[in-house]
């Protein structure tokens, strides 16, 4: 428990940030009015998930789970994103993995095409995209640093839907439907906007979402109790879900057949004690091994992970393996945790997300 002098010491510090807040209110403000999108057209719809505080929040998960839920359907759909820490981020390209049914590449200038099955397709356009990649092959994934692009691409193959991952904040993107995750237990933080706090935007943004998503509320109990704390910034007609989280341990190598113990936990991500929270609940004594978010693994890493490990079990993220996949594990015992979501209170996703 932390002190009093502690805690006036820590919003002493919040306080002196105050004025860089004002100034940051100000800069969103001014980008919003001057990069304003023009309308959606009709095709391809454009489905838009991002959130209003930094960190993870679960939108790579969530759009996943749409890019599934398009394709059970039957519609051709793409997974968009800036492809954060990859090479296709860097210059105006658009970068495209094809899906395992599509076509020939379309006429459209700019486009790079990279295998779904490239070594170094992490590094390429991201480590987000690349776990799309893996576990929705019929889905084409399109990146780009201008998203607009990316949609532009995606009309020129004749795609029905693309899901934007992380694209709240891109003014300039017209969309049809606007997703904004929230963390259950903290929607909005300490109501602060950077740098006094996460909020990249004043809470009153939420008004011009279309669908509220509340990680970690796992009944429609506690996504009621989520939505009333952020009820004053809510408009009449907004969809509200939660997104309700489960664990599977899928083992990578040959001598991972007997679910482990005792695990190292590897993780590059932005939460990790999230992860950790969620392997302890399946049983495993843990040990955590944290690398900051997005860290691109060497070959010394591999070793430090395996020294550290000793005779147990390591346990990763699909986010991380999609990296350390290309290392040679030897006869250790490496495991995923395979993240699956669902939405709560689910029953007419399809009215929004179809076209």
């Amino acid at each position: 428990m932390h002190s009093r002098a502690e805690r006036q010491l820590a919003n002493d510090g919040v306080a002196i940030l105050h004025p860089l807040s004002w100034l940051y209110r100000g800069g969103v403000a001014l980008a919003r009015a001057r990069r304003a999108g023009k309308p959606a057209r009709a095709r391809p719809r454009v489905v838009s998930v991002g959130n209003l505080t930094v960190g993870g929040s679960g939108k790579t998960p969530l759009a996943l789970l749409l890019v599934e839920r398009a394709l059970a359907a039957g519609v051709k759909v793409a997974y968009a994103s800036r492809g954060f820490a990859g090479a296709a981020e860097r210059g105006a390209h658009v970068t495209w993995v094809p899906g395992e049914n599509t076509g020939a590449p379309p006429t459209f200038a700019g486009l790079r095409v990279i295998a779904r099955h490239s070594g170094d397709l992490a590094a390429r356009v991201g480590d987000e995209a690349a776990m799309v990649a893996q576990r929705a092959p019929g889905a084409d994934l399109l990146v780009a640093r201008d998203k607009r692009r990316a949609i532009d691409a995606a009309a020129a193959m004749a795609l029905d839907i693309v899901v934007v991952d992380d694209a709240f904040q891109s003014f300039v993107l017209a969309r049809h439907v606007d997703v904004v995750m929230l963390d259950a237990r903290s929607p909005l933080g300490n109501r602060r906007l950077l740098p006094a706090g996460p909020l990249r935007e004043p809470p009153s943004a939420l008004g011009r979402a279309d669908v509220l998503v509340f990680n970690g509320a796992a009944d429609m109990a506690l996504v009621e109790d989520a939505r009333q704390r952020v009820a004053a910034y809510l408009r009449a007609g907004q969809r509200v879900y939660g997104l309700r989280r489960s664990i599977t341990l899928v083992p990578m190598t040959p001598v991972a057949h007997e679910r482990p113990l005792e695990a190292l936990l590897v993780a590059g991500i932005a939460r990790p004690k999230d992860f950790e929270a969620s392997v302890a609940g399946v049983g495993a004594t843990t040990e955590m091994l944290a690398f900051r978010d997005h860290h691109r693994y060497n070959e010394r890493d591999a070793r430090r992970i395996c020294e550290q490990a000793g005779t147990r079990a390591i346990v990763t993220t699909e986010k991380d393996w999609v990296k350390l996949s290309g290392f040679d594990w030897g006869d250790r015992a490496v495991w995923v945790a395979r993240l699956d979501v669902d939405l709560v209170g689910e029953n007419d996703v399809d009215a929004w997300l179809l076209p």
